[in-house]
């Protein structure tokens, strides 16, 4: 029997390879999309998704433990069934899996379930081959370790996208376990809540598990190797972040240390620690802390084992597929193909790198297949290309972190001055009439406006809705707006946006309310 062949193969059905497939499938392409495990990928399974309706369970938790507060009357301590709160994170997962299948038929996208090996790329021509493997995956394990069995089927194409995207990282001399050293999955998945958690790593995932298990009643320990808890963002931020969760949840937070050792004991772990500074531990400030668990959540790498054949030489960049495009070097406006060195084979997602966000996944596979059709005479005009500089970061605890554009210390490395060359509006919830209806006065709205044109340099929220508000500020980004075109758009009272207004003003000297 003849190999079937399609104009596009796509690797992963994550939010890049998914969203890659469909967006292909508008355009006319035959497509096929290779995915091993549930479609989705990590994000929708086993990350983004499912993680807040974690987050909404410890916000619910959070409020109903102030129910005197709102004058409610309930009875005894609040319990809860570990089971049924696990359970319903896993039925939002499957139904919006469920979802992607209905698309992919509604579509005409084959769906082809199984391990992906690259044989040859669209060289001397050929067309670009792919192996398709039976794979065992053991999906609730944190690396997700796939055992690839025989070859059933070989197909060919003239375009592949990888969409493949990450993996944790292990802590050095600690691997997951899957029992007591956890990665995100375990942390998500477990039949029993640990009443002592460690946390290595204060990222989004390191601190959005601290607070959920913290909001129901684990003893939270957060270490950190750099000198503040998120470390991406602003640096008032983090400060003000790591000030609220010592003072009013009661969180143990170690910055500027280092974790050197973890042991597995009879009940749970033990922790060495180590102040770190000039880029080494000292050892003899070194102390053990122990623990149920400890979740390392210390960064991702490019998922790409076993799928390429040795004999195709890809070029890679610190543990990640090498593409046109450079991460952390991006040009604004600047157009990529995210082609790899084998002709045919694109990348694009995690597997590329930084800033390893599922929306940018998305939207660099759009550009991929869209750039494609253009090529290809499928669409009249060139793709407008991504601006990595307008990409908003999201930290869903409570207070929730959002940031868009440049950090004010970005900023003054590069040479930067506060009044000559930039100028910065703060606003505080805490006199805002919406949070304080709405009990959820920590935070405020920085706004940073470029001299003396006001173009919005870079944007910070720490606060409820954050994740929700950064998107004005993000348009306002893309779109070249100014401090004054903010302040002269009407904003709806009472809404959490006034926020955004009262941050322009505050840019020209003219708040209202603080």
């Amino acid at each position: 029997m003849a190999n079937r062949h399609f104009d596009i193969v796509v690797i992963g059905g994550g939010p890049a390879g998914y969203v890659g497939a469909i967006r292909a499938a508008q355009l006319g392409y035959k497509v096929a999309c290779v995915e091993r495990a549930k479609l989705g990928g990590v994000c929708l399974n086993w990350g983004c998704i499912p993680s807040k309706a974690l987050l909404t369970n410890a916000e619910l938790m959070e409020k109903l433990s102030h129910r005197d507060f709102f004058g409610l009357k309930i009875e005894g301590d609040i319990g809860f069934e570990w089971d049924k709160v696990i359970g319903r994170s896993r039925d939002v997962a499957g139904k919006l899996n469920q979802g992607i299948h209905f698309l992919f038929k509604k579509n005409k996208i084959e769906h082809i379930e199984g391990n992906a090996k690259i044989v040859s790329g669209n060289t001397n021509g050929k067309k670009c081959t792919v192996e398709i493997q039976d794979c065992e995956v053991n999906e609730e394990f944190t690396p997700a370790p796939a055992k690839p069995g025989k070859t059933r089927e070989t197909i060919t194409c003239d375009n592949i996208i990888v969409a493949t995207g990450s993996v944790a990282r292990e802590l050095p001399g600690a691997p997951f376990d899957h029992d007591r050293i956890w990665g995100a999955r375990e942390a998500m998945f477990n039949k029993e809540m640990p009443k002592k958690l460690i946390v290595v790593g204060s990222g989004a995932i390191g601190m959005e598990f601290g607070y959920f298990y913290n909001s129901f009643g684990s003893e939270v320990t957060v270490v950190e190797m750099l000198d503040r808890i998120l470390p991406v963002e602003d640096t008032e931020v983090s400060k003000a972040m790591e000030k609220h969760y010592k003072r009013k949840d009661g969180f143990n937070i170690k910055t500027s240390t280092i974790t050197t050792k973890v042991e597995k004991t009879k009940d749970g772990v033990k922790v060495t620690v180590a102040p770190f500074k000039d880029g080494k531990a000292d050892e003899s400030k070194a102390e053990t802390i122990e623990a149920d668990r400890v979740l390392v959540a210390i960064g991702v790498k490019g998922r790409y084992d076993g799928l390429f054949d040795d004999s195709l030489k890809l070029e890679t960049f610190k543990d990640h597929i090498k593409t046109d495009y450079v991460p952390n070097n991006a040009v604004a406006d600047e157009h990529y193909d995210y082609k790899t060195n084998i002709p045919g084979i694109y990348a694009v997602g995690d597997v590329i790198g930084p800033p390893w966000l599922a929306h940018v996944a998305s939207e660099e596979a759009i550009i991929c297949v869209e750039r494609i059709a253009w090529k290809a005479g499928k669409l009249n005009h060139e793709p407008h290309p991504i601006d990595y500089t307008v990409i908003p970061g999201c930290t869903y605890c409570q207070p929730q972190v959002a940031s868009v554009g440049f950090t004010e210390q970005a900023l003054i490395a590069k040479g930067l001055k506060k009044g000559e060359d930039y100028e910065v509006g703060k606003y505080n919830f805490q006199a805002h009439g919406k949070a304080i209806a709405a009990a959820h006065q920590e935070g405020f709205t920085k706004i940073i406006r470029g001299l003396p044109h006001g173009e919005i340099l870079g944007a910070h929220i720490m606060g409820d809705q954050a994740t929700e508000l950064i998107a004005e500020l993000t348009l306002a980004r893309r779109l070249e707006a100014t401090s004054e075109d903010l302040i002269a758009t009407v904003h709806a009272h009472p809404t959490m946006h006034e926020a955004i207004h009262e941050a322009a003003l505050a840019s020209e000297g003219k708040l209202i309310h603080g």
